[in-house]
């Protein structure tokens, strides 16, 4: 005995995207499998068809940041250099191995448009140690480590920023 199964299943549905003149409307896309419902997700639903959006500038904490850090730098230069005029090779040497720090943080200033979460923990850890350097040699009598020990903590609150935090994370293409 054959059975005739042809009328089990419904008949598939018309796409309710068209329209009586056979233009199809704008609208979340066909349905792969006839006759299954479609669920609008991420791909479908206009309420999600961007995703969370991430800061397309350069915040001004981390702009503030990179000018402290390329300031420091500078002056450390210039001061090292105005030693050295004087004849005094050796002190301007220990000015720029005492400033290292500052110098490595200052070149990496130079990669915050393009972010990365590592370069930010990178930076704020290089000004937490020159900051302990600072202060080291501002106990010592040293009147010239107060500047980049106010630096270095001025560095570390702009990137410790919740608004750097979102820069540095964003999603990059």
């Amino acid at each position: 005995m054959v059975r005739d199964m042809s009328n089990d299943f419904p008949p598939p549905q018309q796409n309710p995207q068209v329209t009586p003149q056979g233009h199809p409307q704008p609208g979340p896309p066909n349905n792969p499998q006839p006759g299954l419902p479609t669920y609008p997700g991420p791909s479908q639903d206009p309420a999600y068809a961007y995703g969370p959006m991430a800061p397309q500038r350069m915040p001004g904490s981390v702009r503030a940041a990179r000018i402290v850090l390329w300031v420091l730098a500078g002056l450390v230069i210039i001061g090292s250099i105005g030693i050295a005029a004087t004849g005094d090779s050796e002190t301007a040497g220990a000015a720029v191995g005492v400033n290292f720090l500052l110098m490595v943080a200052a070149g990496l200033a130079f990669r915050f448009p393009k972010g990365g979460g590592g370069l930010r923990v990178a930076c704020i850890v290089l000004m937490a140690l020159h900051a302990l350097s600072a202060l080291a040699g501002a106990a010592g009598g040293n009147p010239g480590g107060l500047v980049p020990l106010l630096g270095a903590i001025a560095v570390i609150i702009l990137l410790a920023q919740g608004t750097a935090g979102a820069w540095f994370n964003r999603p990059r293409p």
